[in-house]
């Protein structure tokens, strides 16, 4: 991604304030909005921009500081009297790939700004990080297994991990954040990848990927992960996986299925106790009859 050195903008003097706020009015164009997205400082969001097109983007606070490209980016904000903090932007170009760092309260977080003719968000809503003021978790009573699809709940997240339009339309049911616990075992690589949370159902879905670099078959199934927090074991619902035997070379993506746990994955960091290897299992000193 391209860095261009940024022009900082003041909140008291931007760079251009573009008059006039074209999203109020009766005909305000409704496709490619994005409501509730929860912002999170160490997650990049992807904003879609166009020519001659305005994105608005409101904010849950104030916006304190705004630093983008201005030969690239046109940007105004909101006026001082406004009950409601948003920035609009304008690209001044056909094609381009900048980032833009917002401050809210004393935090920074960065979007990338992608301008071109394929995609539009013409309106990204933001709630604010940890969910505090943006989704209240709502508790859900324990389901069966039959009433969770998990076939429809991974197709979101790859469709999501591979469409940041889409992400933007889903954003409103489901929500993730990276994680990246990584770990040795019996010669395989395991990835606490990131974890995703289904509000709906209150459905909480571990991606983990494990890859075996050795010349032998390494098995593990996704039963055998489990998954905690601090001093807080959590059993799964169910799992889904590729295959339990990997070949040597081979990757497998297993997702592990909680639910009913009424967990706020923003702030979450999870980890995976992993089954004993036969090694470790031979070196434990045997009981006597």
């Amino acid at each position: 991604m391209k860095k261009p050195a940024p022009f900082i903008l003041s909140l008291l003097a931007a760079g251009t304030v573009l008059a006039g706020d074209p999203f109020s009015g009766p005909d305000a164009n409704q496709s490619g909005l994005a409501d509730g997205v929860r912002l999170s400082a160490r997650v990049v969001e992807n904003v879609y921009l166009m020519p001659e097109q305005i994105t608005k983007l409101i904010f849950p606070k104030a916006v304190e500081e705004v630093s983008v490209n201005t030969q690239v980016i046109n940007i105004g904000r909101n006026p001082p009297d406004s009950k409601e903090y948003y920035l609009l932007l304008s690209p001044k170009v056909a094609q381009g790939d900048v980032d833009m760092h917002v401050v809210l309260e004393g935090k920074t977080y960065t979007f990338r700004l992608i301008v071109g003719r394929d995609k539009v968000n013409y309106r990204k809503t933001y709630t604010a990080e940890g969910g505090g003021s943006g989704r209240s978790l709502r508790k859900v009573p324990p389901l069966a297994p039959t009433e969770i699809n998990t076939t429809r709940l991974i197709h979101i997240i790859n469709q999501s991990m591979r469409d940041p339009n889409y992400a933007s339309v889903v954003a409103k049911d489901i929500g993730s954040s990276p994680q990246g616990a990584t770990y040795l075992w019996n010669g395989a690589e395991v990835v606490l990848q990131s974890a995703w949370h289904y509000y709906p159902q209150d459905v909480v879905i571990l991606q983990v990927e494990v890859h075996n670099p050795t010349s032998r078959a390494v098995y593990l199934s996704a039963t055998q992960l489990e998954p905690f927090i601090a001093n807080t074991t959590f059993h799964y619902l169910l799992t889904q996986q590729g295959t339990k035997v990997l070949l040597p070379g081979q990757t497998d993506i297993k997702y592990i299925f909680l639910q009913g746990c009424g967990i706020d994955i923003e702030g979450a960091r999870f980890e995976l106790r992993l089954p004993a290897t036969g090694t470790q299992l031979n070196a434990q000193p045997q009981q006597n009859p």
